[in-house]
């Protein structure tokens, strides 16, 4: 069901053993605890909102990492650096080739605020995050990526923000791009519901590695990664926090530092990223038009792709879906229905000047459109350059 998450019998499967180990711990494994899953999601599922003891953290920090030993102990002393001291910090070693657990040990050092995860094998990025969530005590929980470092006032300032907003189920920021391409600021989109609606284009929403949410919330409503997803697992994460009544937002500052590199999880998803952003579409569609058929809503994803099917009537038949949605009355999950229609009449714009340098629509194909479709959209031809 949306926005009750994906938890699976399947995917209790997935996980094996998990080598838990404390972060002062030596590194011998026979010092090590290892629980089955089932145990840890016992344990996790007694750490509630209402049940946390005094002693909980206000924050619980995750960084799910896989052969990240060149940059996790970066990270992990920019979570030591912030300006909020009550945090605890949950590092999930994602069945890492190299020597990332005894890289993230070392950075730990004496500081027992620091715990540390270790699977006997790869499961992806979806089951390590939801690994360390549900082990999480903390009132909010943060996720940074391994390769990246938090400025010192990221949690405190991110704090506030919930605080300030009782419905607010998660947050992000900004970030500021390192690495191997040229220094900037990647913008991310503000208000809640400009951020859902931009939740289709899959550009500049909440970025996975600012996040911070609200953990009664997500433990309420069962909102997880989905485990067989291993790309856009955000987006889909994002979508089950709207299907469950959660309101998004962004802090309108830098927070977050990410590193670009060529072994980044980013860049090593390039050639997957595509078709599970489109099954990310195809939900969100589903879940706000559900008057659509199958059919349709396919239809209405194809202008994003790359490749676009070769022939007029397909055109056509794309066109008279984008329409379909254009007049149809949405269910409401907080979205900017304007900026879900501005997104699509966007994309259907690029489609027509790809269509047009290929000989395979012209003005007289516009007349045509201009008699079957709304006014909207009617409206949105006369703009293109056709």
């Amino acid at each position: 069901m949306a926005g009750r998450g994906f938890h699976t019998s399947e995917s209790v499967k997935k996980l094996h053993l998990a080598r838990v180990a404390s972060a002062t711990d030596p590194p011998k494994t026979e010092h090590a605890i290892f629980i089955s899953f089932a145990d840890l999601s016992a344990f996790a599922s007694t750490m509630t909102h209402k049940t946390a003891s005094p002693s909980s953290p206000l924050v619980t920090v995750v960084i799910p990492a896989f052969n990240a030993e060149a940059f996790i102990g970066e990270a992990i002393a920019s979570i030591q650096e912030q300006t909020l001291e009550d945090w605890e910090l949950i590092v999930v070693d994602d069945g890492s080739a190299d020597h990332t657990l005894s890289a993230a040990r070392q950075a730990a050092g004496d500081d027992r605020r620091v715990r540390l995860i270790r699977f006997d094998r790869n499961q992806g990025i979806s089951t390590a995050s939801n690994a360390g969530f549900d082990a999480a005590r903390g009132h909010f929980i943060a996720r940074l990526d391994s390769d990246d470092r938090a400025l010192p006032h990221r949690l405190a300032t991110q704090v506030a923000a919930f605080r300030g907003n009782d419905r607010l189920a998660a947050a992000g920021s900004h970030a500021r791009i390192f690495g191997d391409v040229p220094d900037g600021i990647a913008l991310c989109a503000l208000g809640d519901g400009n951020i859902k609606a931009r939740l289709l284009d899959g550009l500049n929403t909440i970025s996975g590695g600012t996040l911070m949410l609200r953990r009664a919330f997500i433990r309420k409503h069962d909102v997880r990664f989905d485990d067989h997803i291993p790309s856009a697992e955000d987006l889909h994460y994002l979508t089950s926090i709207m299907a469950a009544g959660g309101e998004l937002a962004n802090v309108d500052q830098v927070l977050t530092e990410h590193r670009s590199h060529r072994a980044s999880f980013t860049n090593s998803q390039r050639d997957i990223a595509g078709p599970w952003l489109q099954t990310a579409r195809r939900r969100l569609v589903s879940l706000w038009y559900p008057g659509l058929d199958a059919d349709d809503v396919e239809n209405i994803v194809i202008p994003f792709l790359k490749v676009y099917p070769g022939s007029t009537d397909a055109f056509f038949t794309i066109v008279r879906a984008v329409d379909k949605l254009v007049v149809a009355k949405p269910d409401d999950f907080g979205q900017d229905t304007s900026v879900v229609h501005e997104i699509l009449i966007d994309r259907l714009g690029k489609m027509a000047d790809i269509y047009r340098d290929n000989e395979l629509i012209d003005a007289s194909h516009v007349r045509v459109i201009r008699n079957f479709v709304s006014p909207t959209t009617r409206a949105a031809f006369d703009r293109f350059d056709i």
